[in-house]
């Protein structure tokens, strides 16, 4: 490895010194043997994770100007034919800007799990 900047040479430099202060450090300390502290804490907690079922009505959306009903969807994460059935297109294909659409909401199951968080 060859170091070629200055940043890498003071990467180096700096760890050189932080493993010499560490080193030192441990020789200044002093004999802990004469003074030991043991601590120790052990928590446990078991959480179950409720779900939730969520639905919420339809959406309006506004169509915008260069939208097709493939980006639209491709947008919300939606299936084509849902749009269509819920709207009851007769030709997908002839949305114009400003149109309204309605878009199917998200339903589903959702994982639930509490702040397990301890205070300090």
């Amino acid at each position: 490895m060859v170091l070629q900047g200055r940043l890498q040479w003071s990467l180096a430099a700096g760890m050189v010194v932080f493993s010499l202060a560490a080193v030192a450090a441990s020789f200044i300390g002093g004999d802990d043997s004469a003074v030991t502290t043991t601590t120790s804490t052990s928590t446990s907690t078991t959480v179950p994770a409720s779900t939730t079922t969520t639905s919420a009505p339809p959406s309006d959306y506004t169509v915008m100007p260069g939208e097709s009903l493939f980006s639209i969807a491709q947008k919300f994460n939606l299936d084509m034919q849902e749009i269509i059935d819920l709207n009851d297109l007769a030709d997908p294909d002839k949305l114009n800007a400003g149109d309204m659409l309605k878009l199917p909401s998200a339903t589903g199951f959702v994982a639930v799990i509490p702040n397990t968080t301890a205070k300090p």
